[in-house]
């Protein structure tokens, strides 16, 4: 079997519901690492959120973070890639945002901090280290923002696609959790930030299995070679992904990564076969 690159989303896909891994999981994210392949986490979550699971696999590598905006190499302690929002888009983004959504509550990725408007309703768990602030305004100081996050009225999966469509062409917007959706510089998606790995691993999309289960996980999917839904997906992944596996609850991932191995023949399919979906993605590359 050729080596491949195996991408998993965490929240609703590799994490079960308590957000824990189980010690099937954690077993079979080793087995495939012994076999050769390279394990790779890419989430919403911010470097310090993923870091807590990164301890628990006993996986301390390269993770995607914050939909792609900054790869993290948490055994060197480096950041290996990071695609900042410039300030003057953010502020753009943010006045356009004040304008068609009164009352929102924003928040925002800024490396290394969470900063969030008074109001903004985080789950205590991912807030402990956040800071308050007035207005996000007052805080752009030129290093441009990771990732903007946007909390109005009702479930982000409501008006995400309002959020996108009051903003089109400046930002990549998505979603991976009811609580508000997500804005990062344009182009800059996991896909895109996975992309630029697998060229370092000297690896093509086609080496690239990917697990998701919600819409920020859309461009990974259509990107890699295999791409694989939880049986808990968002319905748009469902229909996007080559096959389903069982949901983040029943071990999804680690049973397929068990079946991979067992079963050589699950090997993506190279490029330019058949049975390989021709239209990838492809993405524009802003900071190239």
């Amino acid at each position: 079997m050729k080596p491949l690159m195996i991408v998993s989303d965490l929240d609703g896909t590799l994490l079960d519901s308590t957000g824990g891994i189980s010690e099937r999981t954690r077993a079979a994210v080793q087995a495939v690492q012994k076999a050769g392949h390279t394990f790779v986490m890419a989430s919403a979550r911010p470097v310090r959120d993923v870091r807590p699971i990164a301890e628990a696999l006993g996986h301390m590598a390269i993770a995607v973070c914050s939909n792609g905006a900054i790869s993290y190499d948490y055994a060197r302690e480096a950041v290996v890639n990071h695609h900042p929002m410039a300030q003057d888009v953010a502020a753009e983004v943010i006045a356009v945002l004040r304008r068609r959504f009164p009352g929102v509550r924003l928040g925002c990725e800024r490396w290394p901090d969470l900063l969030l408007e008074p109001g903004f309703d985080l789950d205590p768990a991912l807030a402990g280290e956040a800071r308050r602030v007035r207005s996000l305004e007052e805080e752009l100081d030129g290093r441009g923002l990771s990732k903007l996050i946007v909390q109005t009225g009702g479930s982000a999966h409501d008006y995400y696609r309002a959020v996108a469509e009051a903003l089109p062409g400046r930002c990549t917007v998505t979603v991976s959790t009811p609580a508000f959706c997500e804005i990062t510089r344009t182009g800059v998606t996991k896909a895109t930030t996975l992309d630029l790995l697998a060229v370092q691993l000297e690896l093509s999309a086609e080496q690239v299995v990917a697990f998701g289960d919600m819409p920020n996980d859309l461009p990974m999917l259509r990107w890699a070679g295999r791409s694989v839904a939880m049986a808990n997906a968002h319905p748009d992944v469902l229909a996007a992904a080559d096959e389903t596996t069982l949901s983040n609850d029943e071990d999804g991932v680690a049973r397929w990564l068990e079946d991979l191995l067992a079963q050589p023949r699950r090997t993506p399919p190279e490029r330019g076969s058949t049975s390989h979906r021709t239209a990838r993605l492809v993405e524009e590359r802003p900071w190239t």
